[in-house]
């Protein structure tokens, strides 16, 4: 059992680290920031290909901009932490959004009409927008959104991992929505708000692709994820996601060990960190001896026994 699922492991790493598709290019990078692929933390760089599923991390005032491959635009500025959780499609008759999850941060979005729209989550609220300009502010109890111009909707999360109420929002206005006050608006962004704002997002956000159409710009590897960094995903809305992608990471003693300290939060690797020893093989029992034969005795005609 333990070389099959060595063999799994071995097998999910690898398809993890090679499949992707592009899904936007870095144009803008000021400071620190670093990307989770696969397994691996990996430091950014300007004209670094992002693909489905990366992960990244901007440090305290670092500015990350994205472009996508399907339009819209997405500008982080840190402390932040984004998830590339869909690139979108155009296929079909309802063309499925671009889908993005801002753990923490700020972040200012421009999507132009004629792409696909996009969805930006957060953990107490989702905005949406398929022609529209705006800056959000997430924290892990609230969301500040400022609609710079064109239309956003505020979704609300729902119960049961649905969706809630919706809120349309025109440009100019304000929206709050934390988890421990009713939804609310306001004609314009508050002098708090705009006094925290990164100075950044005061301008529209430049386009650079063409810069980077034909440059390849290669990530450089730093070190697998941690456990404490782990955490977060593998209790958050993309749980399930995460526990298959960072699987490999059992095979380390360290990221093990605290996993197998919070044993019982996760239930779908139980076969894998406690397998079930196979029952023990009953012993054969002997085949049984055969009935030993009766003595026969008989009597003679004239008296005595016969054996």
């Amino acid at each position: 059992m333990k070389t099959t699922w060595w063999a799994g492991c071995c097998l999910f790493l690898v398809s993890a680290l090679c499949h992707g598709a592009d899904w936007g290019v870095v144009t803008i990078l000021d400071g620190n920031a670093r990307v989770l692929r696969g397994v691996n933390w990996n430091r950014l760089t300007e004209g670094a290909r992002l693909q489905d599923g990366d992960v990244i991390d901007a440090a305290d005032r670092a500015q990350v901009q994205i472009e996508m491959a399907a339009g819209p635009i997405v500008s982080v500025v840190g402390p932040a932490e984004l998830f590339a959780a869909a690139a979108g499609s155009r296929e079909g008759k309802q063309p499925a959004p671009a889908e993005m999850y801002l753990t923490r941060g700020w972040l200012k979005l421009a999507v132009k009409p004629g792409g696909i729209a996009l969805h930006v989550r957060s953990p107490v609220g989702t905005i949406a927008t398929g022609d529209g300009v705006a800056v959000m502010h997430a924290v892990p109890e609230a969301l500040e959104t400022f609609v710079e111009r064109g239309n956003v909707r505020l979704v609300e999360p729902g119960k049961a991992a649905g969706e809630g109420a919706a809120h349309d929002l025109k440009g100019g206005e304000f929206a709050i929505r934390a988890s421990d006050r009713p939804f609310a608006t306001a004609g314009a962004a508050p002098q708090p708000f705009v006094a925290a704002m990164p100075r950044q997002f005061r301008d529209p956000l430049p386009s650079r692709a063409q810069l980077y159409q034909v440059a390849r710009v290669q990530l450089v590897a730093d070190r697998p994820i941690s456990y404490t960094e782990a955490e977060p995903w593998l209790t958050g809305p993309y749980r399930r996601t995460f526990l298959k992608r960072l699987q490999p990471r059992l095979a380390d003693p360290e990221f093990r060990s605290a996993v197998m300290g919070k044993i019982q939060a996760y239930p779908e690797w139980h076969v894998i960190l406690a397998p079930q020893e196979s029952p023990p093989t009953p012993k054969a029992e002997p085949p049984p001896k055969p009935a030993e034969k009766a003595e026969s005795t008989w009597n003679w005609p004239f008296g005595g026994t016969k054996k």
